[in-house]
């Protein structure tokens, strides 16, 4: 990816999941942490370094009986991440958020670049937002996606940004993703239909023209 999408793309993020160093439960009452990171199954959250109130590295055993206390919770998940903070003890600092981050944006990518074999080229809003939809649905959602995929296939990024819109009902938070998406893909319609510089990314400006219309 540009490296401007890289370097955007935590800030962009941290806009619609919040930024959230314990454990909560998302909409759908999976365990997450970070920027929208889910740890559900129990197994991924092991490999995290949390720590309690003190500093000290929690154990494997801790780290398994606070996510089993909060899936025990599920009337949380509609109450949002605060509602959570007060029910748990454990914390991962800013640094290894930022590289759960990274981590998950590089496996992401990995999973687009063999979907898209131009992905390097793309301009750096459509970039952002496919790895914006990816990061709210997982790489792999390019199968249950067929317009949306051949339409980026194509760079026909108009077409991209009439079909993106991910699923609204019982998930509200989704709605300014889907915003920022449209402006995003309406962006890069804009990029290659004027040849303005791929590597830049406009966002969060709108760039003029009937692709960028929201």
């Amino acid at each position: 990816m540009h490296s401007s999408v890289s370097d955007a793309f935590p800030t962009f993020s941290k806009r619609f999941e919040g930024y959230v160093p314990w454990m909560y439960l998302d909409i759908k009452g999976l365990v997450t942490i970070g920027i929208g990171n889910l740890i559900d199954p129990e197994a991924s959250a092991l490999s995290l370094p949390f720590v309690d109130h003190s500093g000290a590295r929690a154990t494997p055993a801790r780290i398994c009986a606070e996510w089993r206390k909060l899936k025990g919770m599920p009337a949380l998940a509609v109450r949002g991440h605060q509602a959570c903070r007060t029910v748990t003890e454990l914390r991962l600092s800013d640094l290894d958020i930022d590289a759960l981050v990274r981590q998950r944006l590089a496996s992401n990518e990995l999973g687009i670049e063999g979907v898209f074999r131009d992905w390097s080229e793309w301009p750096a809003d459509a970039q952002l937002g496919v790895l914006s939809m990816a990061w709210a649905m997982g790489s792999g959602f390019f199968a249950k996606w067929p317009l949306f995929t051949a339409a980026c296939s194509a760079r026909d990024w108009r077409a991209a940004a009439a079909d993106c819109r991910m699923k609204e009902a019982g998930n509200p938070g989704i709605v300014p993703r889907n915003t920022a998406n449209r402006i995003l893909f309406g962006n890069a319609h804009e990029v290659d239909a004027q040849s303005l510089e791929p590597s830049r990314l406009y966002y969060p400006d709108v760039l003029h023209g009937t692709g960028a219309q929201v």
